[in-house]
């Protein structure tokens, strides 16, 4: 594989990561409707991978590599959820309460994952004349840590939005009965 090639690559994974975060980033701006499952599978398309990634890291990943791999996906998935909450709105609509710190940690890991690659594939190049990675595990497990983070990451969405839905409809009931005793003792 050429330096050429392999850079093709990382431009492809790059522009994933981006239609990914602008993807995200759209959900994060509008009201959540119905059961949340939207909020589960918005980004579906990355499941499609999982099959050639089963392939790569069972046949030829070590369990060391797995465990890095699983360990980086859920690290990763931690700011995601800490930053993550669900507000009711006065109009009734539950959506994505704002907190900065959320947008720094979505724009902010594709750039410092930019950073990272560009320094260390020019500082400690990869592909010379004597190694020749196997690139096709590299770019299985990184894919793996990116699916793996946005899986936990809307798992823990879909989980808090359920709640604040079922905390909204409490309210709602506890309001309604409220008000029907009120109108029974005017009557």
């Amino acid at each position: 594989m050429t330096q050429q090639q392999w850079d093709l690559i990382g431009y492809a994974v790059w522009a994933l990561i981006i239609w990914v975060t602008i993807k995200q980033f759209r959900q994060t701006r509008k009201d959540v409707t119905g059961s949340g499952l939207r909020l589960l599978f918005g980004d579906w398309l990355m499941f499609l991978a999982l099959p050639w990634i089963a392939y790569c890291m069972g046949s030829r990943a070590t369990l060391e590599q797995l465990f890095w791999t699983l360990g980086l996906g859920a690290i990763l998935a931690v700011p995601y959820m800490v930053t993550t909450k669900f507000e009711k709105r006065a109009d009734g609509g539950i959506r994505f309460k704002f907190n900065p710190l959320f947008y720094v940690f979505l724009l902010g890991f594709p750039y410092a994952r930019y950073l990272i690659r560009d320094y260390v594939f020019h500082k400690y190049p990869i592909l010379t004349e004597a190694y020749r990675p196997d690139i096709e595990l590299m770019l299985a497990e990184y894919i793996s840590v990116l699916i793996l983070y946005t899986l936990v990451w809307r798992l823990y969405m879909y989980a808090s939005y359920r709640r604040a839905l079922r905390t909204s409809s409490q309210s709602a009931a506890v309001s309604q009965t409220g008000m029907d005793q009120a109108s029974s003792i005017h009557d």
